[in-house]
C-alpha cells in the first residue's frame, strides 16, 4: 500500500538560462525614463551608462524585421515576453613585439596599436508562447533567421549603443518542457553601414 501526495512549493522557478547569478536590469528606460536610469545605475552619463550595462542582461522589449521589407509597423514582429538581451563589446588590437631594452631600462611586453572597435556582439534569449504550440512564432522566427540578410532591429538597451541593425550568426530552439512553450537563443553582431569607395 502507498500514499502518493501532490502540493505545490509556491517557490517561483526561473527559466533554466536564468540560473547563474547575474545582475538583471528591466528596461534601461521606460515610461519614467530619467528616474529609471537613477534607480538602475545611479546618476551617470550616457558613456558611463554604456560601460555599467555591457555584459548584463536585462529584460527589454525587442522588436525585428528583414532589412529587405518596408518599415511598416506591420512588418515589426515583436518577440514575446520581453527576452533577455545583452550587449558585449570589444576592441581590435594589434600587438607588437620590439626590442625595448637599453642600459638604463628594460621594459616587458608589447606595444599596442589600437587599430578599431569591433561589433557589438548581441545575445537575446527568450520563450515563445502560446494556448497550444507556437507554430507561427516560430515560423516568423525561423524565416527571419534564415534569411541570410540584415535584420533590423528596435530595442531600448541596444539604441544606447546606437545598434539599429544586426547579423544573426547562431541560433537555436532547444528542448522546452511544455507544449505552449519553446524557447530560443538567438547571437548577433551590429552591422553598421558603410560607404565603400571603389577606385577605377
Amino acid at each position: 500500500m502507498g500514499i502518493k501526495i501532490n502540493f505545490a512549493t509556491g517557490f517561483e522557478i526561473p527559466p533554466y538560462f536564468l540560473k547563474n547569478k547575474e545582475i538583471i536590469i528591466s528596461r534601461i528606460n521606460d515610461a519614467n525614463a530619467g528616474s529609471d536610469r537613477v534607480t538602475a545605475m545611479g546618476a551617470a552619463s550616457d558613456e558611463e551608462l554604456r560601460q555599467q550595462v555591457l555584459g548584463v542582461r536585462h529584460f527589454d522589449e525587442v522588436k525585428i524585421k528583414l532589412e529587405t521589407e518596408a518599415d511598416i509597423e506591420e512588418n515589426w514582429y515583436m518577440l514575446p515576453v520581453d527576452p533577455v538581451i545583452s550587449v558585449v563589446g570589444r576592441n581590435q588590437i594589434t600587438r607588437r613585439n620590439v626590442l625595448k631594452t637599453n642600459e638604463y631600462v628594460a621594459h616587458r611586453g608589447t606595444v599596442k596599436e589600437i587599430w578599431s572597435q569591433d561589433d557589438y556582439e548581441v545575445n537575446i534569449a527568450g520563450s515563445l508562447v502560446a494556448h497550444k504550440f507556437p507554430e507561427n512564432n516560430l515560423r516568423i522566427l525561423k524565416n527571419i533567421c534564415e534569411a541570410r540578410q540584415a535584420v533590423d532591429i528596435k530595442s531600448q538597451l541596444l539604441g544606447l549603443f546606437g545598434i539599429t541593425r544586426v547579423t544573426i550568426e547562431d541560433y537555436s530552439f532547444p528542448f522546452t518542457k511544455g507544449l505552449e512553450n519553446q524557447m530560443y537563443t538567438i547571437k548577433a553582431y551590429s552591422d553598421d553601414r558603410f560607404d565603400l569607395l571603389v577606385m577605377t
